[in-house]
């Protein structure tokens, strides 16, 4: 069994924090079992753009004793100021062309940078990683309360100026550019603020693939202080 490793580092203009942990589950194949045995699997409500399923609370429960500490040093944030964390197996499965607008362009979860979000990779690097973008006409790198609605306002300039995006994003566009990649690896987890603007790198040859033994399967973690 391989011990954890971790790396931690800070990106953009603005120095959003980013924690990337290899080697994060001992036997992390059981999660994959677990995941074939549920029944409860739906197409995701938001934007996530394919099919969820609620993980284990281990899982959960797993991540918040293991990264407490470094949490409280990469992220400013104590333990008792995530005591909530929801985690979902997340498997891609909509086609470009179906993608609406805001799926087609990078997104934060919340606009709030005391509140976390984590991906955890039951795939391989093939599947495409995930990227971290600064907006091009505001320069905002998260999405704050403050800022939410002048970049909402400011999309909506882009989009007039530039059309409207389509496919999944994967790269630096006219809209966004890219700040950082964290290329997918099987039993990697990737921490950062629910408010970092960012985006999985899904190809425009991307093979859309239903088995989680095959296919883009995640985990998807959102740790915050309440359930809301």
């Amino acid at each position: 069994m391989k011990p954890a490793v971790m790396q931690f580092s800070r990106i953009g203009q603005q120095q959003q924090p980013l924690l990337v942990v290899d080697d994060f589950i001992p036997q992390p194949e059981r999660l994959i079992r677990y995941a074939l045995q549920q029944g409860d699997v739906r197409q995701a409500a938001g934007l996530y753009p394919g099919l969820r399923s609620a993980a284990p609370a281990a899982f959960s429960a797993f991540l918040l004793q293991q990264l407490a500490q470094p949490i409280r040093d990469c992220f400013g944030l104590t333990p008792d100021q995530l005591q909530q964390v929801q985690s979902y197996f997340s498997l891609v499965c909509t086609p470009a062309a179906e993608l609406s607008l805001l799926q087609s362009i990078p997104h934060f979860d919340r606009p709030c940078p005391d509140q976390l979000a984590a991906i955890y990779y039951l795939c391989g690097e093939q599947h495409g990683g995930t990227s971290f973008y600064r907006h091009r006409s505001t320069g905002y790198e998260a999405i704050t309360p403050e800022r939410q609605n002048h970049y909402q306002h400011a999309l909506q300039a882009d989009v007039q100026k530039h059309g409207q995006p389509s496919g999944y994003i994967c790269g630096d566009t006219p809209l966004f550019e890219v700040i950082a990649t964290v290329p997918a690896r099987f039993n990697r987890l990737v921490l950062y603020r629910c408010s970092s603007l960012h985006s999985g790198d899904i190809g425009p040859d991307y093979q859309y693939d239903l088995n989680p033994l095959s296919g883009r399967f995640t985990i998807a973690s959102f740790l915050s202080a309440t359930s809301g």
